[in-house]
């Protein structure tokens, strides 16, 4: 039995589905659609999952649901949401026909984040990068514009542009500031709709990926956010990076983004990463660049 988790609330997810059901029909194989609801997200049908095949059709969103109520066996994921960073992080070509992919025995393992126990594939974030996300998941124009919602809030987001408070820890320093504009903290290399937050992430060293920016001032800010677009991360100014193992942030922010969802926050975020934590089956390692 093949069962495929769909998002219904993203169009091109349920285009999908239709084009895989007519392939299955055609091949005469026995499957199941299990659909998103309002009462039950990707997470809950986890729970409901029998069958030896899983075909996972959605966004960034629908993924990071499925990781967090995952059972071991490796899975189909076919990206169709906004931003579909993590695709876009793992060459995922999605042209790749459903019948290649169901016959194909060979998985790779990717790492997770955890923060508080929820799990993230792709990255975290706190200050700025956190107020777009939350505006643009909260606007009716997201349907419509995709994933150029985010470069919009962000336009938006630099005349509303806001410092935080935060105390951050890792394995070796830590951080005090008042003046916090931006803590990225990645799994995968993208986010935000397909901008490369970090060069050294490749999802598969068990590490957490941090830039911080904070204690400048605010067209030292708005330069580096355009260098990070501009992929000129030679030229970024008084950022910090480093990797770390672990890392515990506490913040005034009352919410943050991870993998392109709004999260109320917590008083204390306790970040780790689980090394190997899911299994995507593939054709071969590096598929050609997602589209």
């Amino acid at each position: 039995m093949i069962e495929i988790i769909v998002n219904s609330r993203s169009k091109k997810s349920l285009v999908e589905l239709e084009k895989i059901e007519r392939d299955l029909k055609r091949k005469k194989l026995e499957y199941k659609v299990l659909k998103t609801s309002k009462n039950k997200n990707a997470s809950d049908l986890m729970n409901e999952i029998r069958g030896d095949e899983l075909i996972v059709i959605g966004g960034d969103g629908t993924i990071n649901e499925v990781v967090n109520n995952y059972h071991g066996k490796e899975f189909i994921y076919l990206a169709y949401g906004s931003g579909n960073d993590l695709a876009r992080s793992i060459k995922f070509d999605k042209t790749i026909e459903i019948s290649k992919l169901l016959d194909s025995k060979k998985f790779i393992e990717y790492d997770v984040g955890v923060v508080n126990d929820r799990k993230f594939c792709s990255g975290l974030d706190i200050g700025f990068n956190a107020d777009i996300i939350k505006r643009a998941n909260g606007s009716k124009l997201k349907k419509y514009l995709g994933k150029y919602i985010y470069l919009l809030q962000g336009v938006i987001g630099i005349f509303m542009l806001k410092k935080y408070k935060a105390k951050i820890s890792w394995d070796s320093g830590e951080i005090d500031t008042d003046s916090l504009y931006l803590l990225n903290i990645m799994i995968q290399p993208y986010e935000g709709g397909g901008i490369k937050f970090s060069q050294t992430a490749t999802g598969q060293d068990g590490k957490l990926h941090i830039m911080i920016m904070e204690n400048m001032n605010i067209l030292t800010f708005i330069y580096n956010y355009l260098c990070l677009l501009l992929k000129k991360h030679n030229k970024l100014k008084r950022v910090k990076h480093l990797t770390a193992n672990a890392l515990t942030v506490t913040t005034n922010q009352k919410y943050f983004q991870i993998d392109g969802e709004s999260i109320n926050g917590e008083e204390q975020l306790n970040l780790s990463c689980l090394s190997k934590f899911y299994k995507l089956k593939r054709i071969k390692n590096n598929e050609k660049k997602f589209k």
